[in-house]
């Protein structure tokens, strides 16, 4: 594979060489017509010299309307001195699910992405649209580049999100914009290694909001953050075109002119440094658009900086922990998993040392993990995860090399099976395990989520078999390993002592799997947030002891089995 060949190539490089610092600009340049009373060919040349003015390396501009393209030298004279990516329009309208043909309506806004030619190599480069319901012309335009003089390679984005207000419905589009953007970064670094960010635009939204969350989250921060920034805010009052035929602008009155107020933004990833930021006002620039250019000027760190440290679903323990307790972000474990869920299958089942997750790669097999290493766990004693026999749509099954994971690896003793009898295949599987004769089969037929509280009896038995040593250790199943599975950990781990949040951090953590999302908001039908809501109503002084009150109340489980549960699990 080459890729890797490029990725080491370039890291060499990196550590060895020196490099000027990397200037960024954004500029959102207003893309509207002569009804609006601000032509392109009006304001074109104050456009320019603007840019020119910023001295930039990479450039991303905003709001490039067809009049830009064809009505103004502006790019003619500019490709002098910068590539410029346009990505290819109908490919992307196509991947977005447009008919042939489509174009949408008041199709005004392209983000062109330029790199300084004389430092600059393109290596790759593409265009995508966020939605064609909403604005179509959305959208983010990126590129590989690699600096002619150091061999530094980084991927740079140019993009505007969705405008309109600033209502959560908003808000929300907003951060399907950011995840947008952050998994096609992802596929990016698939093809091209874990390379560094750089990217930015009209967000249309402030710091703090749900796009810039799901940024800071991934481990991105905000150049605005940088020492030395404008004390002016990105955004100001439109140019008006005087009685001589000059447009002039305006800023903000004071109490609206700060920082915070910002709009426009450039984000970096690990593994660069901002050294400076700025939000140009003067002339010509505050005369040409109701947007001023924002610079940054970057350097490059070491290369082992890029990347925090562990592996993906490390990364995501980490901060679906963090973000737990903020109601308003609640439901961010979906944006994390979407960050990652487009790794191949096999690098998450796989265990990594120091991992938060112990995943367990079965051949034949997805989605198996040891429940082991949640607070109070023992590790080495529940692992969960798909069918052994293909039943379910999943067609998963597995041979020989899945088997000696599970008997030799692992040891498993228990094949504890919550498929119903009609889900299984003829023949021996009905009543012997697909791990062979040696391993006692449990047929232990049980439904999801809410009928925890009212299949008492096929609970409780379910219970009942961690309360028997000699069933240790166990692997429990139904098709995927996701809702009936998911299930009767969440009952383990909350009696063993599991926090809240991990109880609800490692249902989604099926979300990697090939599964589908599994979200700790769900409601309906897997309904995990209503299974959390009810087991809270039981008596106890802790959530461990509310879950020992569901298990001897609702199940009727004795002290003494609740007792032998614990002393199975618990370290």
């Amino acid at each position: 594979m080459k890729t890797p060949t490029f990725f080491f190539v370039a890291v060499g490089l990196w550590m060895t060489a020196a490099a000027a610092p990397l200037r960024f600009l954004s500029f959102n340049i207003y893309g509207y017509g002569a009804k609006e009373g601000m032509p392109p060919e009006a304001r074109s040349a104050g456009v320019e010299e603007s840019i020119v003015k910023c001295k930039a390396d990479v450039i991303s501009l905003q709001e490039v309307a067809p009049a830009w393209w064809d009505g103004t030298p502006l790019f003619e004279h500019l490709a002098a001195e910068f590539g410029i990516v346009r990505g290819n329009e109908e490919e992307a309208l196509c991947r977005a699910g447009a008919p042939d043909g489509y174009r949408p309506p008041n199709w005004v806004n392209h983000e062109p992405l330029l790199y300084r030619k004389a430092r600059l190599k393109l290596l790759d480069s593409g265009l995508d649209f966020f939605h064609l319901s909403l604005q179509a012309e959305k959208s983010v335009t990126w590129g590989v580049l690699e600096d002619r003089e150091s061999g530094r390679r980084f991927i740079a984005f140019a993009t505007h999100f969705w405008w309109q207000g600033n209502g959560l419905e908003s808000d929300a589009i907003r951060e399907l914009n950011a995840r947008h953007v952050l998994n096609r970064v992802a596929a990016i670094r698939r093809k091209w290694g874990e390379l560094p960010v750089i990217g930015g635009g009209d967000l249309n939204c402030r710091p703090g909001s749900l796009a810039h969350e799901v940024f800071r989250l991934a481990g991105y921060r905000n150049a605005a953050d940088a020492p030395g920034h404008s004390p002016h805010r990105s955004h100001h009052g439109y140019p008006v075109r005087g009685k001589d035929g000059v447009f002039r602008g305006a800023l903000r009155p004071a109490a609206e002119d700060v920082p915070g107020m910002s709009i426009d933004h450039i984000l970096f990833s690990p593994g660069i440094r901002a050294l400076r930021h700025h939000i140009w006002v003067g002339k010509p620039e505050i005369d040409v658009s109701d947007h001023s250019p924002v610079t940054a000027d970057f350097e490059f760190t070491d290369a082992r900086e890029r990347v925090p440290p562990g592996s993906p679903t490390t990364r995501f323990v980490e901060t679906a922990r963090a973000t737990y307790v903020m109601p308003a972000f609640a439901s961010y474990t979906n944006t994390i998993v979407n960050l990652f869920v487009g790794y191949e299958a096999d690098t998450l089942d796989r265990p990594r040392q120091g991992d938060l997750v112990r995943w367990i790669h079965v051949p034949g097999a997805r989605n198996v993990r040891d429940i082991g290493g949640w607070t109070g766990l023992r590790k080495g004693r529940v692992y969960r995860g798909t069918e052994l026999n293909e039943v379910g749509n999943h067609k998963l099954k597995i041979g020989a090399a899945g088997k000696k994971v599970l008997l030799k690896d692992l040891g498993i003793r228990t094949d504890l099976d919550f498929r119903a009898l009609d889900e299984k295949s003829r023949g021996a599987c009905v009543t012997q395990s697909a791990l062979g004769p040696d391993v006692r089969l449990v047929d232990a037929v049980i439904r999801p989520y809410m009928k925890m509280y009212d299949q008492t009896n096929e609970y409780a038995a379910v219970m009942r078999v961690f309360a028997d040593e000699k069933n240790y250790p166990v692997y429990m199943h139904c098709w995927g390993g996701a809702d009936r599975t998911g299930t009767v950990a969440f009952i383990l781990e909350g009696l063993c002592g599991a926090s809240e949040a991990d109880l609800a951090i490692d249902y989604e953590l099926t979300s990697f799997a090939i599964f589908g999302l599994r979200t700790r908001m769900n409601r309906g039908t897997a309904n995990f947030a209503d299974i959390v809501a009810r087991i809270k109503t039981y008596p106890g002084a802790t959530l461990a002891d509310k879950f020992a009150a569901y298990v001897r109340n609702t199940l009727g489980l004795t002290d003494a089995e609740i007792a032998a549960i614990r002393k199975n699990l618990v370290r």
